[in-house]
């Protein structure tokens, strides 16, 4: 406990009475994750030192994306790894890490080259593969005036690509790791310019609201020390690496 209160005090610099009310931290904090997300693996690196920093030991749990949100809302994790700022307004029980996360774009894909899919012709709408529970994706859908169609994984949002069943794919790119990078979307056609760039923050369940500001100033220290440039790079590292083999397997075979 002593050990704690002494991070805090060098990390914030505050006044002892404003470090008693944060003294008392949890041991461990467990978040919801989204699976098969290229850019989950950099944030929870990212957080596992910026909690660590703090002392407390960050644990995940795998869910669909719109369930992972739930189980946050709810309470039934410490909170949600990473969204769109706007989701603090539409979920109460939420508090945004007011330091930003990670940066990120989103990408429309198509089977045809050309970005004449992004606009409706007449009553002609274009029909677009979204991850379900993915808001940044569902809005940006909706605001384009799309008809959604909602697909469980990366994966599948490639097949219905290749099936005609849709006529795009919107799909994240966060700080340059994306889903994309697979060889399976390498036969599609990625539109150049991002349909557009948004930030992604941590949340925490409403409970560990006091913990907050503390972790924003965790966050703020790693990215100003370079530590942030050198995790993200250390992944970036163990994705090329994954490549590489994979390619290798394919050739043996």
């Amino acid at each position: 406990m002593w050990g704690k209160s002494i991070i805090l005090t060098l990390l914030l610099g505050t006044s002892n009475a404003a470090i008693a009310e944060t003294a008392d931290l949890p041991d461990d904090l467990q978040f919801a994750v989204i699976f098969d997300v290229p850019g989950t693996t950099l944030a929870v690196q990212l957080l596992a030192a910026a909690y660590d920093n703090l002392g407390i030991v960050l644990t995940t749990r795998e869910v669909p994306s719109r369930r992972a949100l739930m189980m946050a809302d709810n309470g039934q994790v410490d909170g949600d790894l990473f969204r769109i700022a706007e989701v603090g307004d539409r979920y109460p029980n939420l508090v945004r890490v007011p330091y930003p996360l990670l940066e990120a774009k989103l990408h429309a894909v198509s089977r045809f080259p050309g970005d004449r899919l992004l606009v409706g012709n007449g009553d002609w709408k274009p029909r677009v593969a979204v991850r379900r529970g993915v808001l940044i994706a569902e809005q940006t859908a909706e605001d384009l005036g799309m008809v959604l169609v909602h697909a469980d994984s990366y994966q599948q949002m490639q097949a219905l690509l290749d099936w005609g069943r849709v006529d795009l794919a919107l799909v994240s790119s966060i700080e340059s790791l994306s889903p994309l990078d697979d060889e399976r979307w390498d036969h599609l056609h990625i539109i150049p310019e991002p349909v557009t760039r948004f930030t992604l923050y941590h949340y925490l369940h409403r409970r560990h609201a006091n913990l907050a500001e503390p972790l924003a100033k965790a966050l703020e220290q790693l990215d100003r020390s370079g530590e942030k440039a050198r995790i993200a790079e250390r992944v970036q590292k163990t994705f090329n690496v994954a490549d590489t083999r994979s390619e290798e397997d394919r050739r043996q075979d």
